[in-house]
């Protein structure tokens, strides 16, 4: 009762805040799902990591609907009909999110906004489209406040893409994430020069490798949250991670961690993967009473689960007697080799209501929460040991293909980027035909700080620091991000 009494007398939390956390107290005051002891072994240890997602899961982490089927159709428990212009389109999306649930008590996947609006946006003029696409944007902030809520746009350029950018340029708003799916050639010049300088100035949009996630995925996958990749109508039960700083800690040399640490950790990732899963689809029973799935805006056979990892970087080190990545060629070989026999491993494993990806776990480079301390997200190289930049963009290329589910890289300019537009899009090309799939760019001294796949304000973690209780719940993760994991840190890159 100490637990329950501490959230409600907390001056840092706002009153949505303290529902939410109430909430997740009463979720944890049910035993966990049931697992094997060596599971339950791990999961203490912090070999393995549920990132908190509580003990009885009753909605998938992420959930991607299908907005392009509500624009077609409207919802009858919402009591909406399909949207006749643009204002019905916004005021219909801007009601739903509200309806979408996640691991976070907010939408993570917003749609693709620019192919759901652009149709409408027609006949709109050009007042009217900035006025209202500036609304929607106020709106999501003020009424969504996560970092983790997550709009798409492109490949195409659209009249809509393109207003959409020159809005977040002038808002400068850390909600909504944005994605660009980039595909040169359909992108097009002024779009990608327009999504490049509004990237080095606020840090969004990443830019999506579209022609190698297409070939993963098909045409409807979107990015939800921080750089997970899923099926379009589906998404995600969970995502547990396992700490390879941790199991390589535990081995007695290279051959032990390949041969016999590393597939009984990713077995039992999997056992606790699977029992979540299986707690959603059937003890929870959240398809039969989500009206998302009833009104087939979701589908459960478009879901999947997400087995990450983190810590390579420190894995390798250990392994190898020192070895740097990005550096040493021996420590780059065993880093390929290590991602691949993981997505070996995870694969051999069956996944269970896993459909959306044939019936096994989705692959992930986790990147990283905020209690991580002393070790590296996912399969990044370490704040303050990053080599060249074009070094350090091969290795990620050889590395982002293993990976089906998300991962990602974050390069820092400094402000001679803002000048050289073409020479940051020079970069993300090259760095997109070596096989990296998501990129972050940002300036180093910019007022949104990228934490790990999403932004905060510099103001607000200040705020976060002094005590005062904040409207997004995402900036005391990216508070405690910069003081445990050197986010400032990152290698600043000039022209």
């Amino acid at each position: 009762m100490d637990a329950i009494r501490n959230i409600i007398g907390d001056t840092t939390q706002d009153y949505h805040q303290k529902r939410s956390s109430l909430a997740a107290a009463a979720e944890n005051a049910l035993p966990y799902p049931e697992l094997s002891e060596a599971a339950r072994e791990y999961l203490a240890a912090k070999v393995i990591c549920d990132i908190n997602e509580g003990h009885a899961p009753y909605r998938p982490r992420y959930i991607l609907p299908d907005y392009q089927k509500f624009i077609a159709h409207g919802s009858a428990y919402l009591n909406l009909e399909a949207p006749r212009d643009l204002w019905e389109a916004v005021n219909g999306l801007l009601i739903l999110y509200r309806y979408v649930p996640s691991i976070t008590g907010y939408p993570v996947y917003l749609g693709q906004i620019d192919e759901l609006l652009e149709p409408f946006a027609a006949e709109a003029g050009e007042r009217e489209l900035e006025k209202l696409l500036r609304l929607y944007l106020v709106q999501v902030d003020r009424t969504l406040p996560d970092a983790f809520v997550h709009l798409n746009i492109g490949p195409a350029d659209t009249r809509t893409g393109r207003m959409l950018l020159k809005l977040e340029r002038e808002l400068r708003q850390a909600v909504p994430n944005l994605s660009l799916k980039y595909l040169p050639g359909t992108t097009g010049p002024e779009f990608t020069r327009l999504a490049v300088e509004t990237a080095v100035a606020i840090g969004k949009p990443y830019f999506v490798n579209h022609a190698e996630l297409v070939s993963v995925w098909g045409e409807r996958y979107g990015i939800a949250s921080c750089y997970n990749t899923l099926k379009i109508g589906g998404g995600s039960y969970t995502l547990v991670r396992l700490n390879l700083k941790e199991v390589a800690g535990r081995s007695a040399g290279y051959r032990d961690f390949l041969e016999r640490q590393l597939p009984e950790a990713v077995r039992l990732q999997c056992e606790i993967i699977n029992r979540r899963n299986r707690f959603i689809v059937e003890e929870a029973k959240f398809f039969e009473s989500s009206f998302l799935a009833r009104e087939g805006l979701i589908e459960r056979s478009s879901f999947t689960a997400m087995a990450g990892v983190f810590g390579m970087y420190e894995a390798v080190e250990s392994l190898s007697g020192g070895g740097r990545m990005g550096f040493d060629r021996a420590a780059d070989e065993m880093a390929v080799a290590i991602a691949g026999r993981l997505r070996e491993l995870v694969r051999s494993h069956p996944g269970a209501y896993c459909e959306g990806t044939g019936g096994r776990i989705g692959f992930h480079a986790q990147s990283g929460i905020d209690s991580d301390i002393d070790v590296t997200a996912g399969v990044r190289i370490k704040i303050g040991a990053e080599p060249p930049l074009f070094d350090q963009l091969r290795l990620a290329g050889r590395l982002h293909p293993f990976f089906d589910t998300g991962i990602s890289d974050i390069t820092l300019f400094d402000r001679t980027a803002e000048g050289n537009p073409a020479g940051v899009q020079k970069i993300i090309d090259g760095a997109m035909a070596s096989g990296v799939r998501i990129m972050a760019v940002n300036r180093a001294d910019s007022e949104l700080v990228r934490i790990t796949g999403y932004l905060v304000k510099r103001a607000d973690i200040e705020r976060y620091f002094r005590g005062e209780p904040l409207r997004e719940g995402t900036v005391r993760l990216g508070a405690e991000s910069v003081r445990n994991n050197r986010v400032l840190e990152r290698a600043v890159r000039g022209f």
